[in-house]
């Protein structure tokens, strides 16, 4: 999701404000540090300034390439062995089996956050003449129950449903999204309701228009009003879309054609260690593959289409990741949108609360930390099992390639252990997820202790189920 520096300057890059005295209350060493504070101008996304000039479209039309040979290779296979034209498509209509249910459930998780904003305006009209965190712990403790319910209840669904993985997915990752969404609307509302409550005046509560654009836009940030493109361009979002679905139709050709074929027949009660370690090598053209093609599908065309059906005109939502001169940097340009939450609600709190230098390796430790949970629980939940590889990579590997990243100063050669270490990682992903995935679903026997067969791989010592 994001790592997070302190800065003491002004980022141009970022578009980032100053801000000095986050909080009335903090020590006084923490009053002398600067934070930063987004803002929002119109900007066009990296790819879309590099591919009219040119200078990305020759990888674009590698990837096509790729992409059209995949295709026609799934073609004449569906022809001539299976006599069925587009069967490759199995595993999109299995992993979307039950996506009307999924998405019944998702209308659900949105419309509880109106009821989030109808309290929140309410609770901000009684007076009050205590307005510290202390005086409103009964209204954290409701907001905290909420977001516990609100994980809780989906999460519930998901499991009796037998969501398969991508429904699962969506609804994890959007339970996420939009409890990120809710916190910022709560967070960034909270002085406008403190003066409230207190008797002050205030320019205006957040209309509920200005509260549903933000539930929609791509940003993490609540603003009242963001930067706005003169019109909407229909067309080009449905280019996006399309392109959308083109990546969906490109990550199931790589799955059907390299990877599937490689599990499925795997004999998993002869593994070893040398076989497991092997396996990673393998995982590594698909697993790129998918990283590239994912990235390129979520955060360009998925958030560019979002963009221009609502006219939203602030379209940084990364950087050239793929070209970054240290870690932190990779972290924080892969993915600005997150990056932008993590740094004001995470990193920025807790910075400013301990003082010192203490704070700061404290934030930067709880960002690299809640990144690696989450994302464990996305894969952990869409895959049915404990096996934290996304933790070990991002929190364990990621710390420690982070902290070692500042000792290489030569570009070409971080740039060098940058892919190296994405390659090994995305490697890691497709073979041990996938031979996990495959164990549990009758290659491999449970073990015998219940506990044990929830948190150790099946895999790394597979019996034989028994007939």
């Amino acid at each position: 999701m994001g790592s997070i520096d302190l800065i003491t300057h002004k980022e141009e890059n970022n578009n980032n404000v100053i801000l000095k005295d986050h909080h009335g209350d903090v020590s006084a060493k923490s009053k002398h540090r600067a934070f930063k504070e987004k803002t929002f101008v119109v900007r066009e996304s990296l790819l879309t300034t590099e591919f009219r000039n040119g200078n990305m479209k020759i990888v674009y039309n590698c990837f096509t390439a790729v992409f059209l040979l995949f295709f026609l290779r799934a073609l004449v296979d569906d022809i001539f062995v299976h006599k069925m034209p587009l069967h490759h498509t199995w595993l999109i209509w299995w992993n979307f089996e039950k996506f009307f249910s999924t998405m019944a459930v998702w209308t659900g998780m949105f419309v509880s956050t109106l009821g989030v904003y109808y309290a929140y305006q309410h609770w901000s009209t009684i007076p009050s003449k205590n307005t510290d965190l202390a005086s409103n712990l009964p209204f954290v403790s409701v907001y905290l129950t909420y977001l516990v319910a609100f994980f809780y209840f989906p999460l519930k669904f998901l499991y009796e449903s037998d969501l398969n993985c991508a429904c699962s997915f969506i609804i994890t990752c959007e339970t996420t999204r939009i409890a990120m969404k809710v916190h910022s609307f709560i967070r960034e509302n909270w002085d406008r309701a403190m003066t409230r409550k207190s008797g002050g005046m205030i320019d205006a509560w957040p209309t509920m228009e200005q509260f549903l654009y933000y539930q929609f836009c791509p940003s993490f940030i609540y603003r009242d009003s963001y930067p706005r493109t003169e019109k909407r361009n229909m067309k080009q979002a449905g280019l996006y879309f399309l392109e959308c679905l083109a990546i969906i139709e490109f990550v199931n050709l790589t799955y059907t054609q390299w990877v599937f074929p490689w599990l499925h027949v795997q004999d998993y009660t002869k593994l070893n260690l040398s076989t497991i370690a092997l396996s990673l090598f393998t995982g590594i053209i698909p697993g790129i593959i998918c990283l590239i093609t994912l990235f390129y599908g979520l955060l360009h065309c998925w958030l560019n289409c979002f963009s221009e059906m609502m006219q939203f005109a602030d379209r940084q939502f990364y950087l050239n990741w793929w070209n970054s001169s240290n870690m932190a940097e990779y972290y924080r340009n892969w993915n600005l949108v997150v990056h932008d939450w993590l740094y004001a609600y995470v990193f920025r709190d807790l910075a400013a609360y301990i003082p010192g230098r203490k704070g700061q390796k404290t934030a930067q430790m709880a960002v690299f930390f809640l990144s690696a949970v989450f994302h464990e629980y996305w894969f952990g939940v869409a895959f049915r099992c404990f096996y934290p590889v996304m933790f070990v990579l991002y929190f364990i590997f990621g710390g420690i390639f982070f902290a070692v990243s500042r000792l290489i100063t030569n570009r070409s050669a971080w740039n060098t252990a940058l892919w190296f270490n994405l390659l090994i990682g995305t490697g890691m992903f497709i073979a041990f997820y996938g031979q996990e995935w495959y164990a549990r679903r009758g290659h491999c026997a449970p073990y015998s202790n219940a506990v044990v067969d929830l948190l150790f791989p099946r895999h790394w010592n597979c019996q034989a189920p028994k007939p």
